[in-house]
């Protein structure tokens, strides 16, 4: 599940965002960086609709894994559709601002799913794994490794550069809709209950709580700060000339490079159990954190040794012990029967409101300092560079690790 989960996201949106920006001429869409903004919005746009999405249908009406692959499903026909539309589009002396729409819409259905099924995932996991917290991390992973082999199919087994990529996760997700009937069997926990509480309301009383409050907070920001990798990574290493020619096995275009990212972070979450068996579950997630500021420093200093031995790897290393870390904090702290819920709460905060904010600050941050098609890619990075910098310090200072914390994750 995780695996194929991750295989058709990574997918879809990695390369697709130099497939965007790449002239017409050369393959691509001709998108500006507005334009790419807004199609990478949807994400956002998602994870809003999410939490009422899982707590409604998962946690009230349906098995969750009945709700996923009934998603996928979906989700397979709206990539196939977006694959198709690209294919007929011809860019030569078109206004890419006419072409926008019809794309927008496709990718806002997968990028609805996305976010559903990604909740689901989770919530699937924590509800059926006997060991708990410890075994969820090595089942977590695969997917980290389903990304991974993604990139490489992808960047080096077939044209990153077209519509290619969009069929490779449509049928992803419809391999995945088959296989969701096959998962085990999540029954809702909410019947009878509330509507309110069944999409999660109750779970906004963790702002009540000092230590939610700025894993929250921190959260929004970093993944405002998060959107200028996500979007434009791939284009600057590109302008860089980061590429690996293996002759007559391809090359290994910018898209596999990044991969090093989550070879890391599978590192890191293999051993994420241990790790909280010896320290503590701030220190943990202070180290992420400076993970991202020094990713950040170095791409920021434009120094590709540095960028594709620490800088890419550093990517993982902070998504595993922030952003993998929060969730586990999230679901320790909230009530059993609320926990996908809670899960959809840590979804939008994550990936909604924060997202669109970071795309739109993003894509604005490159199309102020891009003229005659050239980037002025260190005044771009220098803005998250000091967005990460600012969230370390805040945490530092402000986090308190609930008195409650248990050490005693079990492998």
């Amino acid at each position: 599940m995780m695996f194929l989960q991750y295989f058709g996201l990574s997918a879809v949106i990695v390369p697709l965002t130099r497939y965007l920006q790449t002239p017409p001429g050369a393959g691509g869409l001709g998108f500006s960086p507005l334009h790419v903004g807004y199609i990478y919005m949807t994400f956002a746009v998602g994870a809003v609709v999410a939490p009422l999405v899982v707590g409604l249908l998962a946690d009230r009406w349906f098995a969750a894994e009945k709700v996923i692959a009934a998603t996928h499903a979906a989700m397979a026909a709206l990539m196939g559709a977006a694959g198709r539309w690209c294919d007929t589009y011809d860019g030569t002396g078109a206004d890419p601002a006419d072409a926008v729409g019809p794309l927008f819409a496709l990718v806002l259905g997968y990028a609805v799913g996305t976010q559903i099924t990604l909740t689901l995932t989770n919530v699937i996991s924590f509800r059926n794994l006997a060991a708990g917290a410890g075994a969820f991390w090595y089942v977590r992973l695969t997917g980290t490794f389903g990304w991974i082999v993604a990139g490489g199919v992808v960047g080096w087994g077939m044209n990153p550069i077209s519509p290619q990529p969009l069929y490779v996760a449509a049928a992803t997700s419809a391999v995945l809709a088959a296989f969701a009937l096959a998962l085990p069997h999540t029954p809702p926990k909410g019947y009878g209950r509330p509507v309110g509480e069944v999409i999660g309301l109750p779970a906004v009383n963790m702002l009540r709580d000092r230590p939610f409050v700025v894993f929250a907070g921190v959260l929004v920001l970093c993944n405002m700060m998060n959107q200028f990798y996500a979007l434009f990574t791939s284009p600057y290493l590109h302008d860089l000339g980061v590429a690996l020619d293996l002759g007559p096995y391809g090359e290994l275009t910018p898209e596999v490079v990044m991969t090093l990212a989550q070879w890391c972070e599978i590192g890191c979450m293999a051993a994420s159990p241990w790790l909280l068996r010896h320290l503590s579950l701030k220190r943990l997630m202070v180290l992420g954190l400076a993970g991202l500021v020094l990713r950040n420093a170095l791409l920021f200093s434009a120094h590709v040794p540095g960028i594709v031995a620490v800088g890419l790897p550093m990517h993982g290393w902070g998504y595993a012990f922030y952003g993998m870390l929060g969730a586990y904090f999230v679901d320790r702290e909230a009530p059993q029967h609320l926990r996908a819920g809670a899960q959809s709460l840590v979804t939008f905060f994550g990936s909604g409101p924060a997202v669109l904010a970071g795309n739109f600050l993003a894509s604005h941050t490159v199309a102020t300092h891009r003229a005659g098609g050239l980037t002025d890619w260190q005044s771009v990075w220098l803005v998250p560079l000091a967005g990460y910098a600012v969230a370390l310090v805040v945490f530092v200072l402000l986090f308190r690790e609930p008195p409650n914390a248990d050490r005693s994750v079990q492998t």
